[in-house]
């Protein structure tokens, strides 16, 4: 009887659960025939965030608004009222850009060659004597380092603005033309210089109907400050000024843009962040920091002609070819598009790369005096976009490219020698130059860990870095005379190997219930990774300790100790890995950090040495740990630079009309920051807070004179190049834009 009530009962199941699932079955057939029941596929949306590489073409118009005055050259005082020039400007860009919401950011590196060229000139004539001065400045290249901030009225239309960091190549050439009817002069120098200050625009871009191209037509404003020196001098033939204004470059380009990165789906809220679609095989996305060794080779292919140093009738000195060795370190970060990957690198190396022109011999009244340079580069460091293709997974071969600097020293060395002892002389001028690298590599993943192994070549153009001259004698009926100096492309070419430690997977981002919208506070987990925009002031103490050996007894002059506020600005973005934050920071800063020397007699001359810090900025890594989720403790190091007016004046004491001279030129000097800090997020906001130190290190910046001799009564000389070094303690303030 049980087991005959358990079968009934088992039965009874059994037909009651058939039952519901036959329902069940039936009712999604019936609804599936509803024509409302059936969902639309979600829209398509194209991403504007992604890795980019594009080139651009436009015209510029530059102004230098100095007032040179002739009135030593000419017999009636004359000035040249600046320069104006214009010419067309083409090149190439590459960045990456975040999407949040209808916010759009970014991260530009760009490099433009140009046609800039224009001339002004003075002349007068005195009887049957004419003369002519010319001055010409041609701007060779530009380059920029820049934030980018915009905003989406429509998907596929794009409104920014942009600011950062910018560079120039400027020569500037200076002629004399003498005319009289027994004959003429002309003498020519064009001197090459690097340039830094800041760019700020605005633009737009659009899609051109596939998402992956995008067309750009901006606005770029460029201020480099004053270029030429300013100076007032007063004598007994009463005052003289030179004075100098702002060098400015205004640039309309258009452009056209790869976007690496595939069309998305939007979530339903309109104009929601859409995410980039990313393959499964990414193990080569990521922050990564590394160091690399290596050796290069330099060469330096200039003629100086030993006529216009003073040295002999005729030869000439030969640009060095230079080795030795190269190391350092490097950061960047990786994005993957299946088998493609694209990045953004920074790099440093300290180097060893040295070598000697030929040396001139010269036996004149009983001395033998024997001339060379010496060349040797001491640091090299650049800022590059990456893009390669992995054959296999574990293994990329890539190209790269971008801008690139290097700390250079030349050494003027000459020995005389007489039948009494022997004197050498050597004068040193240290040079930050700017150019272009770009090369080849290949990386590989050290078996299954997060350590890459690299091998690459790179090549560093950094065009002339010398000045060539020109002169012309035409003396009828004797012969004519000419002498020329001229500069050749310095170039580099390095190989070096290194290994990566590459951070990631990273760290999962908190979502709101509106997916990919912009992200409500979070609580109580809160997340670092995203791109930030924000603002900072402080103050700084700068040390130049270097002096400079005059022949009075105890007549040095140097030693300039600054200080002074700074504010500015910085844009980043940080990547998390759990507790790990890594990121890329560009900053910027105007600064009122300034100082002089003690004053100083020699002989009937008073001087003194002043400098005055008028911006710094830097390129920089960060790496930090969190303790908590809303506290950040990081360091920093990277690429900087810094404006410096330097001022030198001069007052006569003896008896008399008083003589007193001050000149202001401009200097730019490139070196490293490296610091550390801590920042909090204020409340559960997006608002972050941060208190942070940097040490800025531009090593020796000063040309120095040494002279040993064994002559008698000879007085050794040594003047100390010292280095210059700022520190600075600043607070600061950053809004960060949360995925």
């Amino acid at each position: 009887m049980r087991l005959e009530s358990k079968a009934a009962l088992s039965a009874s199941r059994g037909f009651l659960l058939g039952s519901v699932s036959l329902l069940a079955l039936t009712g999604t057939a019936l609804a599936a025939d509803l024509t409302t029941a059936k969902a639309p596929p979600p829209p398509i949306a194209a991403s504007w965030a992604g890795f980019y590489l594009g080139i651009h073409g436009g015209y510029a118009w530059q102004r230098d608004s100095f007032s040179q005055s002739q009135a030593f050259a000419l017999a009636t005082p004359q000035s040249i009222n600046g320069i104006s020039a214009s010419g067309a400007v083409y090149g190439a860009q590459t960045g990456y850009i975040w999407q949040f919401g209808r916010a759009v950011t970014g991260l530009e590196l760009d490099f433009s060659a140009t046609g800039l060229k224009g001339s002004n000139a003075v002349s007068e004539t005195v009887g049957t004597d004419t003369a002519t001065i010319t001055r010409t400045e041609k701007v060779q290249y530009l380059g920029s380092a820049r934030a980018r901030l915009g905003w989406l009225p429509t998907p596929n239309l794009l409104l920014y603005g942009t600011a950062g960091l910018a560079w120039e190549r400027l020569d500037s050439t200076a002629e004399t033309l003498r005319t009289s009817p027994v004959g003429s002069t002309f003498s020519s120098t064009r001197t090459p210089t690097d340039k830094f200050g800041w760019v700020a625009g605005l633009g737009v871009e659009a899609m051109l109907g596939h998402p992956n191209w995008i067309g750009r037509v901006e606005y770029l404003h460029y201020n480099f400050g004053q270029n030429v020196d300013a100076s007032a001098l007063t004598a007994a033939i009463g005052q003289v000024n030179s004075t100098s204004g702002a060098q400015t470059i205004d640039l309309v380009r258009a452009g056209v843009s790869y976007k690496f990165g595939e069309t998305a789906r939007f979530s339903p809220v309109p104009y929601a962040k859409a995410p980039v679609m990313v393959s499964p095989r990414t193990p080569w996305a990521g922050f990564y920091i590394g160091a690399h060794g290596g050796y290069g080779w330099a060469d330096d292919p200039f003629s100086q002609s030993l006529v216009l140093l003073d040295f002999a009738p005729d030869g000439a000195l030969h640009g060095p070819r230079s080795k030795g060795w190269v190391a350092g370190g490097q950061f960047g970060h990786n994005w993957q598009y299946d088998r493609v990957v694209a990045g953004l690198e920074a790099d440093l190396s300290a180097a060893d790369i040295k070598g000697s022109t030929n040396t001139a011999v010269l036996a004149a009244g009983g001395t033998v005096s024997a001339l060379r340079f010496d060349e040797k580069v001491k640091y090299l460091g650049s800022v590059r976009g990456r893009l390669g293709f992995t054959p296999i997974d574990s293994l990329l071969l890539y190209g790269t490219a971008g801008l690139a600097w290097e700390k250079m020293e030349v050494a003027q060395v000459r020995q005389d020698t007489t039948g009494t002892g022997v004197t050498s002389t050597t004068f040193n001028t240290p040079s930050d130059r700017f150019g272009w690298v770009a090369g080849v590599g290949g990386e590989m993943m050290l078996g299954s860990t997060n350590w890459i192994g690299r091998l690459e070549y790179l090549h560093y153009d950094f065009g002339r870095v010398r000045s060539d001259s020109n002169l012309l004698l035409v003396a009828p009926p004797f012969p004519n005379f000419s002498a020329t100096s001229s500069a050749g492309r310095q170039t580099i070419d390095i190989l070096r190997a290194g290994v990566s430690y590459k951070f990631g997977p990273e760290a999962a981002t908190p979502v709101t219930a509106l997916a990919y919208a912009k992200a409500a506070p979070l609580a109580p987990l809160q997340s670092w990774a995203g791109f930030y925009l924000g603002a900072h002031a402080g103050y700084g103490w700068k040390e130049n300790d270097f002096s400079w050996n005059f022949s009075a007894p105890g007549g040095f002059v140097g030693g300039i100790k600054s200080s002074g506020w700074l504010g500015g600005g910085q844009a980043g973005y940080n990547w998390q890995y759990g507790r790990a934050v890594a990121g890329l920071e560009i900053d910027g800063s105007a600064t009122g950090i300034k100082g002089s020397s003690p004053t100083v007699l020699e002989l009937t001359t008073i001087a003194t040495l002043s400098d005055n810090v008028k911006y710094l900025g830097s390129l920089r890594g960060r790496l930090g740990f969190t303790p908590s989720s809303s506290w950040l403790l990081y360091a920093t190091g990277g690429l900087a630079f810094e404006r410096v007016h330097r001022t030198e004046a001069t007052a006569s004491t003896i008896p008399g009309p008083v003589t007193v001279a001050v000149i202001e030129s401009a200097r730019n000097h490139f070196g490293i920051a490296a610091g550390a800090g801590v920042e909090s997020f204020i409340g559960g906001s997006n608002w972050i807070a941060r208190l942070e130190y940097l040490h800025y290190d531009f090593g020796k910046v000063e040309a120095t004179t040494t002279i040993a001799t064994t002559e008698p009564g000879g007085t050794p000389t040594t003047d100390r190049g010292g280095r210059q070094t700022i520190d600075t303690v600043r607070a600061g303030l950053s809004y960060k834009f949360t995925p």
